[in-house]
């Protein structure tokens, strides 16, 4: 099984992207792994060319995997951009990638589990992504696996495969051909999906990661996770790009040593643990989190 690239994205945040790479580093296959990371340009703000600075000096002096690769732009493409042109770089070379970014920690074993299900699953068209990241989730009774699939692919901590990456429209359009889709994308990921298309599409957003979940919905599509969380998101701490201080979403962390992957024997949605996992995206949720923002 060859290992697939770790590419892993930074901006303006020194400290963050080196507690990133230090816990990738933890991992015993980092060894073996290449590593690309990509550094978005400053913004005309006061003081941040010398963060960027600051980042892609640490970029460039990451010592402990395979190989290293430093991508520095000059200009500032925005997350959503950055990140579309890294990844289709690192994965037209190498078929399947690895995605970190700056705001996460991952623990021991989730580049074991990250691999291990990229190869599992690489013929398997029905499944668009591997997440490393979970939220708690019920465990049906007499549930014999530890992994499960759901639609709406998780970005923190995730991989895929380059013929599934290739098949997202980032462009969408002419848009008027979506918007008839309203109603069956929030009932397949979540009350709050269609409004992050739209605000995409309007200008309010930059989020890459809701094309990517939209062209997953249009395919049908599954995204394997696990019941317990390899990946710990520090982005709540109101410097992040798309998190806020206070964050509905709750995980448990995972043991490998305790809790071994088991894969389901057939790729397809449990409707107990979909209801459970959809809770997040609720309507009630959403607004507890509304208030939250407010509060924080």
């Amino acid at each position: 099984m060859k290992l697939a690239p770790i590419v892993v994205f930074g901006f303006n945040r020194p400290e963050a992207i080196s507690k990133t790479i230090e816990s990738l580093k933890q991992d015993s296959l980092s060894a073996e792994s290449d590593l690309f990371v990509f550094v978005d340009g400053p913004r005309n703000f006061l003081g941040e060319e010398e963060k960027v600075q600051a980042v892609n000096l640490y970029a460039n002096s990451i010592t402990g995997f395979k190989s290293l690769k430093v991508f520095s732009s000059n200009v500032n493409k925005g997350l959503g951009s950055s990140l579309i042109q890294g990844i289709s770089k690192v994965i037209s070379e190498f078929g399947s990638a690895i995605i970190v970014e700056d705001d996460l920690q991952i623990v021991p074993g989730f580049l074991g589990f990250m691999n291990q299900s990229l190869w599992k699953y690489r013929d398997n068209p029905k499944v668009f992504s591997i997440c490393g990241y979970t939220n708690r989730i019920v465990v049906p009774l007499n549930y014999p696996y530890s992994t499960y699939f759901c639609t709406r692919s998780s970005s923190w901590g995730w991989a895929t495969w380059k013929d599934r990456w290739d098949s997202v429209d980032w462009k969408l359009e002419p848009w008027e051909d979506f918007q008839k889709y309203k109603k069956s994308f929030n009932c397949w990921g979540g009350s709050d999906c269609f409004g992050m298309l739209k605000g995409w599409h309007e200008g309010r957003n930059k989020s890459w990661a809701i094309r990517f979940c939209f062209s997953q919905f249009l395919q049908n599509k599954v995204s394997l996770f696990p019941f317990k969380s390899f990946v710990i998101n520090t982005g709540f701490d109101g410097n992040g790009t798309n998190c806020k201080k206070w964050s509905r979403f709750k995980y448990e962390l995972i043991d490998p040593k305790i809790y071994p992957i088991i894969y389901p024997e057939n790729v397809e949605i449990n409707p107990l643990i979909f209801k459970s996992a959809m809770k997040y995206h609720s309507i009630p949720q959403r607004v507890l989190s509304k208030l939250m923002y407010l509060i924080s």
